[in-house]
């Protein structure tokens, strides 16, 4: 179904943060009539001031934005006819009960989360009122009314898709190619009837790259192109993928060139010509994935619905999977501040999974 897009939408953000930010501010400049909501008051009040600075790998962007506070809400009369969920993982229940009240009786919800979230919104709203989003973006919130979109670990690993848009049961809609030709203007978008197949391949990536820049300290690329933690990454990843087939979920390769069972392999078997495409080149914008972003801002991290989430899946299927299970204990020692962030921690790890 090719879909026509039925005029400007009016279309509201919840969560200012680097996705956010980079999805509102460029599908403000695509034409489209969006406010977007954030607790952060110098956020929102340097956009309301200067507008939103958009720079990194699609140039430099301000645009002016309707930002505003969260607390607006209380007075706001409007509502939407789509809502980006854009928060972290851990509040995701509270935004989408703030928004519910907001969305046209027609509207729906967007995912563009971490993790698997629509696991936790569509009882929520329900499943007719709610479509997935990969996002295979990376970006940096670098202070308040500026964002940084950096290379990408999924892009380099899968291509140069930066969202791919999906209904939960996969049907091919009018609102799903609605969305992709809104998503177009933040970067090249890709329906799919597959989307809990493409959610954990992106699992499958978050769960290698984000623990492990976290823990180390290091950036997207400099954490895979350093042979040990290199190696970690691949662990993290086969267990990951190995819980989401065992689920019964058709994962496309988060490597574009290697299959399922070859990553898994080269996990623990090792694979040169895999693991130099897997290092591959340094990216024009280097950047670090958003869990090591929050341990610098000694904010909570993602780390539960991330390979936490591998781990509390794999246990009710009765699989074992000791390097989620360390990467969970060492990120919340360093939340905790038992551990300090440094390479040190990879060996760590391998000490905690083979214990």
């Amino acid at each position: 179904m090719a879909g026509a897009k039925k005029g400007i939408m009016k279309i509201g953000v919840i969560g200012a943060g680097a996705i956010g930010s980079t999805l509102g501010g460029h599908i403000t400049r695509g034409g489209e009539d969006v406010v977007i909501f954030d607790p952060w008051g110098e956020h929102i009040e340097k956009m309301q001031k200067d507008g939103l600075l958009l720079d990194g790998v699609q140039g430099e962007h301000r645009v002016q934005v309707d930002a505003r506070h969260v607390e607006e809400l209380a007075t706001f009369k409007d509502k939407f006819d789509l809502i980006i969920i854009a928060v972290k993982s851990y509040d995701t229940v509270w935004a989408v009960e703030l928004m519910k009240p907001f969305l046209k009786d027609n509207g729906y919800f967007v995912s563009p989360q971490n993790s698997i979230n629509e696991e936790q919104i569509s009882p929520m709203v329900g499943a007719d009122n709610l479509i997935g989003c990969v996002s295979t973006i990376s970006a940096w919130l670098m202070e308040a009314g500026h964002t940084r979109q950096t290379g990408s670990m999924s892009q380099a690993l899968k291509g140069n898709v930066s969202f791919t848009v999906g209904e939960l049961d996969g049907r091919d809609t009018e609102r799903v190619r609605e969305v992709q030709q809104i998503w177009n203007h933040a970067g090249d978008t890709t329906v799919t009837d597959n989307l809990w197949g493409e959610r954990w391949s992106k699992m499958a990536i978050n769960c290698m790259a984000n623990p492990s820049a976290g823990m180390t300290g290091l950036t997207s690329h400099e954490v895979r192109a350093n042979r040990d933690s290199r190696s970690m990454m691949l662990k993290f990843g086969a267990e990951a993928l190995r819980v989401g087939r065992t689920l019964g979920h058709n994962i496309p390769s988060p490597m574009k060139g290697f299959t399922l069972d070859e990553i898994e392999h080269a996990a623990w078997e090792g694979n040169t010509e895999l693991e130099a495409t897997f290092s591959g080149p340094p990216p024009q914008v280097p950047g670090y994935p958003s869990l090591y972003q929050d341990i610098m801002k000694g904010r909570k991290t993602e780390v539960d619905y991330l390979n936490g989430l591998v781990s509390t899946k794999g246990k009710a299927m009765g699989l074992a999977t000791p390097y989620s299970d360390a990467a969970v204990t060492v990120i919340k020692g360093i939340e905790a501040g038992e551990f300090s962030v440094g390479i040190d921690n990879v060996q760590r790890v391998e000490q905690i999974a083979r214990a």
